[in-house]
């Protein structure tokens, strides 16, 4: 692991012990520095989970990735500083029941005897912070509320947030104020079982990731989500939102989030063909 280089890029100076001040730090200098995008997929390419191929590509080329790259690469990083983080697979409560499955990663990292939730790949809407793996452990985390629980074998991660057709939305009326985002077992996976999640979640013609082309960004300032020509900012315990068209998408990619959008055509658009011609 080139970790050196990585805490540059994050902005973490000075000594890192594997205690909870340094997890804390790591988690917020990654998240607020590597952008969650599937712009591999989109573009027709594949996404590799192998370590040297995440370094060069959050590294060198300035990219981002969804969870398995997120993941795996802080992962890396917390076991060369002396952690002993553990790889789960989670299922996204989203949609009917019976299609969840296990295409979402996260960290469990126990410290001084108690495990904690690490996890910077779930987009603009997921934690900036680690959480306590404890029963009913919640935090506000960048105008977010954030709860977990236990239910038998499974912990369930909850939010301040309501589902829209576009996906989820922080939210400000006041109502109950968790909706569940994702569940996961203490089962640990190893490399190949992550391998295995990635390739349906990056291959498969039902994932979203081949529905949708999306860029996101988290910091303690702001949420800024673009999904296909929805641009959604999240900041000062506001919501708003815009439709883009295709001239405009291409300028927010570059203004807001440094990336440059290919011509096209994205994968999601050959596919929305396919099944308006059939």
């Amino acid at each position: 692991m080139r970790l050196r280089e990585y805490l540059h890029r994050i902005g973490v100076d000075g000594p890192c012990a594997p205690d909870l001040a340094t997890l804390g730090r790591l988690h917020i200098g990654h998240r607020e520095t590597f952008l969650f995008e599937n712009l591999s997929i989109q573009t027709g390419g594949g996404v590799s989970v192998a370590p040297d191929d995440i370094e060069r590509k959050f590294l060198d080329e300035g990219r981002g990735g969804y969870c398995f790259e997120h993941n795996t690469l802080f992962a890396a990083v917390l076991r060369d500083i002396g952690f002993t983080p553990a790889a789960l697979l989670g299922r996204v409560r989203r949609g009917p029941p019976d299609r969840w499955c296990r295409t979402h990663m996260v960290l469990r990292v126990p410290i001084a005897g108690e495990a904690w939730l690490a996890d910077v790949g779930f987009g603009g809407l997921g934690l900036l912070e680690p959480l306590p793996m404890r029963d009913g452990a919640s935090a506000e985390q960048a105008g977010l509320h954030y709860r977990i629980r236990r239910d038998g074998q499974l912990w369930i991660l909850s939010s301040s947030v309501y589902e829209t057709r576009s996906g989820w939305l922080p939210d400000l009326r006041g109502s109950d104020p968790y909706v569940d985002l994702y569940e996961f077992s203490e089962d640990v996976q190893t490399p190949g079982d992550i391998e295995v999640a990635n390739h349906f979640t990056s291959t498969h013609r039902d994932s979203v990731f081949r529905k949708s082309i999306t860029i996101q960004r988290t910091t303690r300032l702001e949420r800024t989500i673009l999904r296909n020509d929805l641009l959604t900012r999240y900041r000062n315990g506001q919501v708003e939102e815009r439709s883009l068209t295709p001239e405009e998408r291409t300028i927010a990619a570059r203004e807001i989030f440094g990336v440059e959008l290919p011509a096209g055509p994205f994968v999601c658009d050959a596919e929305s063909a396919a099944v308006a011609h059939f």
